[in-house]
């Protein structure tokens, strides 16, 4: 359940992000396939708070595996994705929030196979959610019967 807690957290606050996202106005997450290090490319580089420092464009920081990345659009590399990581780093040495950096096409396929799954999962328990509560759902969630 906290995942799937998670997953909508995370689906809400993407949603402002989308202005930022692939020009065709599309929002795909994903989750960081494995821990690794990235580059940072954000201009003028990014501060972190959890380390109170600054990272400079270049310099690398430390992805933790299934963080929660958006694709931003092509990589400036052939055969790569940019992306922004999505949440803020609560742990010494790993990136800042909102940093940028490039997957190859392989690794960002898996980190977005990996994410579909999960949402396909959340929205099964959902339904079922539903099916158990029956009417109760609306009053629940506030919606009217016929929505």
């Amino acid at each position: 359940m906290k995942s799937t807690n998670t997953l909508i957290a995370l689906a809400l606050f993407a949603v402002p992000l989308a202005a930022h996202a692939e020009p065709s106005g599309n929002v795909e997450m994903a989750f960081v396939p494995s821990t690794m290090d990235v580059t940072l490319l954000n201009e003028n580089g990014k501060f972190v708070t959890i380390d109170m420092k600054k990272i400079a464009k270049g310099e690398k920081c430390r992805m933790d595996k299934d963080s929660v990345i958006m694709k931003v659009g092509p990589g400036a590399t052939e055969n790569t994705v940019r992306v922004r990581y999505l949440a803020p780093q609560l742990s010494h040495g790993g990136c800042p929030f909102m940093t940028e950096f490039e997957l190859s096409d392989a690794d960002y396929t898996s980190a977005r196979s990996a994410f579909t799954a999960k949402t396909d999962e959340a929205s099964k328990k959902v339904e079922d959610l539903k099916k158990q509560l029956g009417t109760k759902w609306n009053e629940i969630t506030g919606k009217k019967a016929d929505q």
